[in-house]
């Protein structure tokens, strides 16, 4: 899909201008979409994953995220509990980032994962219900990497937690919000202090 290093760069380019626009629009997203990037392509490696598919698992954990540009900023930093009416406009940002890319062929196999990374493995996540290995490996990878990073870095509507009380959130929600053997593959790659290219 990449071997062409124009087409490549284009589609690099096209990444960081949706999440220019992302963090523009939420400043308090800065970074996250690259930690939770770096962290899914780590634990993607460690899972087995290679070449095409880190591509893909890397543009997807960057653009998760990329449907909150149509949830008002008001809601995004909401300190207070949310109304149910505000939790539901948060719920369908991960459809709303679907529909956002779906024109764009180069992006497609990135598209369930960015759909489902609100999934649980017990089945009570959004938007589908979906449960255990019915949800998508890219979404329950980016999942965990998500959860680590919104838990462990001041994201504008919450105090973070130290890494070890992040990494303990892990493991207790293994098996029922989170997959075990991602949360088993991400602690092994622990702590990632920069990003990691792999071939």
């Amino acid at each position: 899909m990449d071997s062409n290093p124009i087409f490549a760069e284009a589609y690099e380019q096209a990444i960081r201008a949706l999440l220019h626009s992302l963090e523009l629009h939420n400043p308090g997203e800065s970074g996250h979409a690259t930690r939770v990037a770096v962290y899914s392509v780590a634990t993607g490696h460690e899972l087995g994953l290679r070449g095409q598919d880190l591509q893909n698992l890397k543009r997807a954990a960057y653009l998760h995220d990329i449907g909150k540009v149509g949830v008002p900023a008001s809601i995004l930093t909401k300190t207070e509990v949310l109304t149910e009416l505000e939790r539901q406009q948060l719920f369908h940002h991960s459809a709303m980032a679907e529909n956002t890319l779906s024109g764009f062929a180069w992006i497609a196999p990135c598209l369930p994962a960015i759909r489902h990374h609100h999934e649980r493995w017990d089945g009570k996540g959004y938007p589908d219900g979906l449960s255990g290995a019915d949800i998508p490996l890219f979404a329950r990878i980016i999942s965990v990497a998500e959860a680590f990073d919104a838990m462990t870095n001041e994201l504008g509507w919450r105090e973070p937690l130290d890494e070890a009380m992040g990494i303990n959130e892990l493991e207790s929600n293994a098996g029922t919000q989170f997959d075990p053997d991602v949360v088993k593959a991400f602690l092994k790659v622990q702590p990632l202090i920069q990003p990691i290219e792999f071939s």
